[in-house]
């Protein structure tokens, strides 16, 4: 396990802005508010990012089953919008159940969702290697395909995709047998979950995007990575589509994370929410603001 400070985590995130949509923040500065009850009746869709906003690991932020009673009970469309590549819609409702939040299927979207529809448009996957534990929901749409993790991390000849789905399982001496393995070597990078790093407990830990970041830089990949979750346009666009809205601006982004949530929610022309209970706990976060360059329209402390 890899522990990242969210300083650490935001000059990783800032050394690859062109991975990422541009930056557009609003015109004024962020409006400071108690809670999503605020300002839930301005939107006609809410989008909540789940790690650091919904829960810390796999324990709920306090409040956070309240928040979401809530807008069940005022009629608020929702749907949890995640980079979380260990579940999709066919597991979600069990997951978030056992977390105190009572979710259908249809209320979750996660970048494996829209990973597996890639996965499912392959002809060939031989010359793909993934990151990704021997157990998973989709070794179906995995089948043939080399899994790194089985190899200690080693590249094998052959393989000149890789795919960064999960870091579950994922050791750094697999991270240092992946590099050493790919130096000299130029591959086409895909990854499931460009996040850098997620809340789990009281730090913030290394996820794919960390990883496939390590990689980049020390074995200097030319290609520029296709990401299937946030902050990339794909995983708004089908979440928006499912719930039929056609203005953007009646669209809230809740998140914890300035260059996933709010820089994606941005570029879609969605108003944004960011929550100080997750990767930024603890911080000044006018300051973390200021240093990125990345502003949402409003700031509260948590749900």
């Amino acid at each position: 396990m890899i522990v990242l400070s969210p300083e650490s985590l935001n000059e990783v995130y800032a050394r690859h802005l062109d991975w990422y949509p541009a930056i557009q923040n609003p015109q004024s500065a962020p409006e400071h508010i108690e809670g999503l009850a605020d300002i839930m009746f301005q939107f006609d869709l809410i989008l909540l990012d789940s790690y650091g906003v919904l829960c810390r690991g796999s324990t709920p932020i306090e409040g956070a089953p309240e928040a979401i009673q809530q807008l069940r009970k005022n009629n608020v469309s929702f749907c949890v919008v995640s980079n979380d590549t260990l579940t999709n819609r066919s597991v979600a409702a069990e997951k978030y159940r056992t977390r105190g939040f009572d979710f259908t299927s249809n209320e979750v979207l996660t970048s494996l969702d829209i990973t597996e529809q890639y996965l499912s448009s392959l002809e060939s996957s031989g010359n793909i290697g993934v990151i990704a534990p021997l157990d998973h929901p989709s070794n179906h749409l995995l089948e043939g395909m080399v899994r790194l993790n089985g190899c200690n991390g080693e590249i094998p000849d052959g393989v000149d995709t890789l795919l960064f789905l999960t870091g579950a399982g994922w050791t750094a001496k697999m991270q240092e047998n992946m590099v050493n393995s790919a130096n000299g070597r130029q591959f086409d990078l895909i990854v499931g979950n460009p996040d850098i790093g997620a809340p789990h407990g009281d730090h913030v830990t290394a996820t794919p995007g960390y990883f496939l970041a390590d990689l980049v830089e020390q074995t200097i990949q030319k290609a520029k990575p296709t990401l299937f979750g946030k902050p990339d346009r794909s995983i708004f666009s089908m979440a928006i589509e499912q719930h039929q809205i056609t203005d953007p601006s009646k669209v809230l982004m809740v998140g914890d994370t300035l260059y996933t949530d709010i820089l994606g929610g941005n570029a879609m022309g969605f108003k944004t929410l960011l929550l100080q209970c997750g990767v930024y706990q603890n911080e000044n976060i006018l300051e973390v603001i200021s240093r990125t360059g990345i502003s949402p329209h409003y700031i509260a402390p948590a749900l």
